[in-house]
C-alpha cells in the first residue's frame, strides 16, 4: 500500500511473478536426487543375479528332463527381467548425472545425419527424411549430447507409429533471430492436449513400460544449449512437431521471440 507523508492512502501496487519455470526446475532437481539414490541402491545386486542365472542355465540345463522346459523358462525370465531393470537403472543414472556440456564448433546437419544413420539400417516400414531448408553456420554445441537428444526423439516417434510411418527432420537457420532450428515431425498417434504441459517433466510418460525420463533429458540438453523445445499438432496428418530452437549462433543467447510452437 502507498501512503503520503500524512499517512493518507494513495493506492496499491501489486507485483505478480510467474514461478512456473522455477517450480519445474525445483521438481527436476528433487527427482534427480531421487534417481541418484535409487540407482545407487539397486545397481549393485543386478549383475550377480544375472550372472548366477546364466551359470545355472549353463551347468544344469542338460540335466533336467521333464522339468527342463520350466527350468529354461524360469532362468530366461530372471535374465531378461534383470536386463530390463539394469536398463532402468541406467536411465536413472543418466538423468541423475547429466554430464557437463562441452560445446565445440560443429556442423548441426552432420550431427543430425549421424544420429539418423543409426536407425536407417534397422527400419523397414518407417522412413526418416532430413531436409536442410537453410544451412545453419558452424557454431558451438556438444555433439554427443545433441545426438542423444535427436536419438531420443526419434525413438519416441518410432514407438508412436506402430512399425509403419514417416519421420521428417527439418533443419533451418533463422536469419532474423539468428538461431538454429530443428523441427521433427512424425505420423504417429499424437499426444493428448491434457498431457503436453507435463511432457518434459521427469517421470511422466504416456507409455506403461517407460520411466518418463527421455524427454526430460532432451529438454535439459536443449536448455543447456541456451535453447527451448515445444510440441504441438501438425495438421493435417495427425503428426506431432518437436521444435527445438537452439542458441543464438552469433551471441550464444536464448532468443525467446522464436519460441512460438509450430
Amino acid at each position: 500500500m502507498l501512503h503520503d507523508d500524512q499517512e493518507n492512502y494513495l493506492g496499491l501496487v501489486l507485483v505478480f511473478e510467474d514461478i512456473t519455470h522455477i517450480q519445474k526446475a525445483q521438481r527436476a532437481a528433487a527427482w534427480r536426487e531421487v534417481a541418484r539414490r535409487i540407482a545407487h541402491e539397486i545397481k549393485n545386486p543386478l549383475t550377480p543375479i544375472q550372472l548366477s542365472a546364466q551359470r545355472l542355465r549353463k551347468k544344469y540345463m542338460d540335466r533336467f528332463e521333464a522339468d527342463g522346459k520350466i527350468f529354461d523358462e524360469c532362468t530366461r525370465i530372471i535374465i531378461d527381467q534383470t536386463e530390463e531393470i539394469k536398463n532402468l537403472v541406467s536411465e536413472f543414472s543418466n538423468f541423475a548425472r547429466m554430464p557437463a556440456t562441452t560445446p565445440q564448433p560443429n556442423d548441426l546437419t552432420e550431427v543430425i545425419n549421424e544420429a539418423v544413420a543409426l536407425f536407417t539400417a534397422s527400419l523397414k516400414d518407417i522412413s526418416i527424411t532430413v531436409i536442410e531448408k537453410s544451412k545453419p553456420p558452424v557454431f558451438s554445441l556438444d555433439k554427443d549430447q545433441m545426438k542423444r537428444a535427436i536419438i531420443n526423439i526419434i525413438d519416441n516417434a518410432i514407438d508412436a507409429m506402430s512399425g509403419k510411418g514417416s519421420i521428417v527432420i527439418e533443419i533451418s537457420h533463422d536469419q532474423i533471430f539468428n538461431i538454429a532450428r530443428i523441427e521433427i515431425a512424425d505420423t504417429g498417434c499424437g499426444i493428448p492436449h491434457g498431457t503436453r504441459e507435463k511432457l518434459f517433466e521427469p517421470y511422466f510418460s504416456t507409455k506403461k513400460s517407460n520411466m518418463g525420463l527421455g524427454l526430460s533429458i532432451v529438454s535439459t540438453i536443449i536448455s543447456d544449449h541456451n535453447g527451448y523445445i515445444r510440441v504441438r499438432d501438425n495438421d493435417p496428418g495427425n503428426q506431432i512437431y518437436y521444435r527445438a530452437a537452439g542458441q543464438d549462433v552469433r551471441r550464444g543467447n536464448e532468443t525467446s521471440e522464436a519460441a512460438d510452437c509450430r
